[in-house]
């Protein structure tokens, strides 16, 4: 049975239904959410913790991050694989290219990961997924999006925090998806894909069977009627990354449950008038 489904009799007034987690409801509410790319990445660094203050302050529905493991296995949150784009690693440290999980944990504290977006931001640093959680959690609820690193290490920080049933959790490594699914049954996960990526019908089924309740798809490649094939099989269908005014009233009006935006404020507004 599609996870939207099960989730769906969890939410009917059947005495036998599972109570579904926190997670769960906010995933099957009706209307689309408004998910923060990064943070509220347009006024603030992405992937720090004043860009997430921004999008909790903002109520943003969820918060998206993505998480890379340090040399030693603890998740960070950054985007890229290597520290030059948001870092000043390189004038740190004389070294281009430098890898995330090359780095130990004690020199990844040690960038700037502000200055770069914003003389205001310096001595911004790169927070850890733990640290992410504990301020995106106290107000809104965080989209973790795996970049690399095993499902365990993810899975056994959120049972330490008890945030499993409290969170999403998206990758566009379907297997990872799997794999979390299979450690936590209750996770309420998604898988990404677009790009080359055709949202075929043996796609979508893949996709359900790798227990994700959600596919976030690229915004550009994602139709009407795809949207209602996703729903078809009893999946929430997301779209990323979408900043522009008229796509987003174009994606509500297609059906769309959840939109991926670097302006949560700006198309919270169009979506929502306030």
């Amino acid at each position: 049975m599609p996870p939207i489904l099960v989730l769906l009799m969890a939410l009917s007034n059947d005495a036998s239904a599972l109570e579904p987690t926190p997670a769960q409801k906010m995933v099957a509410q009706s209307g689309p959410l408004i998910i923060a790319h990064r943070g509220d990445s347009v006024h603030a660094p992405e992937n720090t913790l004043p860009a997430f203050a921004s999008a909790v302050k903002l109520k943003a529905d969820l918060v998206e991050l993505d998480y890379y493991h340090s040399k030693e296995g603890v998740p960070v949150v950054i985007h890229d694989n290597f520290l030059d784009r948001t870092t000043d690693a390189e004038a740190i440290f004389g070294q281009a290219k430098m890898l995330v999980e090359e780095t130990p944990l004690a020199d990844l504290q040690k960038l700037d990961a502000g200055i770069w977006f914003d003389p205001k931001f310096k001595g911004t640093k790169l927070p850890t997924l733990a640290e992410s959680l504990d301020l995106i959690q106290s107000g809104s609820v965080t989209l973790i999006e795996r970049k690399k690193g095993i499902a365990d290490t993810c899975i056994k920080l959120l049972r330490e925090k008890k945030l499993v049933d409290q969170v999403v959790v998206q990758s566009f490594d379907w297997k990872y998806v799997r794999d979390c699914h299979e450690l936590e049954p209750d996770l309420v996960l998604a898988v990404l894909g677009g790009g080359k990526d055709a949202l075929s019908a043996a796609r979508l089924d893949a996709a359900a069977a790798t227990g994700a309740s959600i596919i976030a798809w690229d915004h550009a490649k994602l139709t009407k009627a795809q949207i209602a094939a996703i729903h078809a099989r009893g999946l929430k269908a997301w779209c990323y990354t979408v900043d522009d005014s008229a796509r987003a009233q174009e994606l509500v009006a297609a059906g769309i449950d959840g939109i991926i935006t670097n302006a949560p404020g700006k198309i919270m507004k169009v979506v929502r008038g306030k």
